[in-house]
């Protein structure tokens, strides 16, 4: 039995999927794939996948990753790749297979690419200075459902803008997860601003020396 680190793709309509639906489409891409996958032991045996960080709904990704485990050792990762497509729906692209080199636990941060529709560009120059800020606070339920208040500026490592687009990379993983959505909220109701659309796609997944999470 060998473990595979799986980096595909989720665009278009497919970010409207959200992760426990997603989950089942996997489920059955994998089962229609016919590679030699492992399923867990015991009395509900299910095909074993760790996602590195769950996209949430409404987000495109291009660096999504997925760990399985395949009981042929000599089962090649392209040919994993090949059938994984072969099974896919339109949106999920399966870009590569390979052995894992770090753990999930290692990923600190993720990169994001945030695009505001054409006539609200002027919201950019508004942006950066809502992140220019020493301290935004904010509030956040957690596992148990209380509110609690932090400041989510230590937790941007940084915000590039380059006219059609903001490029922020955010903290992710054990290192304290940061959305995008709360930052766009609280980027409205700090400055005052109606809520408009702004799309959101996750570009990387990185380790704490900012390098592409393998």
């Amino acid at each position: 039995m060998k473990s595979v680190r799986i980096f595909y793709t989720k665009l278009g309509r497919m970010k409207f999927v959200s992760h426990l639906d997603m989950n089942r489409l996997m489920i059955r891409v994998i089962r229609k794939s016919g590679i030699p996958v492992w399923y867990t032991e015991g009395f509900n045996r299910h095909i074993y996948i760790n996602y590195a960080v769950p996209l949430s709904l409404g987000f495109e990704g291009v660096y999504e990753v997925m760990d399985i485990r395949l009981t042929e050792d000599n089962f090649s990762f392209e040919e994993t790749v090949k059938r994984l497509n072969a099974a896919a729906p339109e949106g999920i692209e399966f870009l590569s297979a390979e052995e894992p080199v770090l753990p999930t636990v290692d990923i600190a941060f993720a990169e994001y690419e945030l695009i505001f529709d054409p006539e609200n560009a002027h919201l950019y120059e508004k942006l950066k200075e809502f992140l220019s800020r020493e301290s935004v606070i904010c509030q956040k339920k957690d596992k148990k459902g209380r509110i609690k208040e932090f400041d989510i500026i230590p937790k941007i490592k940084s915000a590039e803008f380059a006219g059609d687009k903001a490029l922020l990379t955010l903290s992710a993983g054990n290192e304290g997860n940061l959305n995008p959505s709360l930052v766009l909220s609280a980027f409205f109701e700090e400055m005052n601003i109606s809520p408009v659309f702004c799309s959101v796609k996750r570009l990387m997944l990185f380790d704490k020396d900012l390098k592409p999470f393998k």
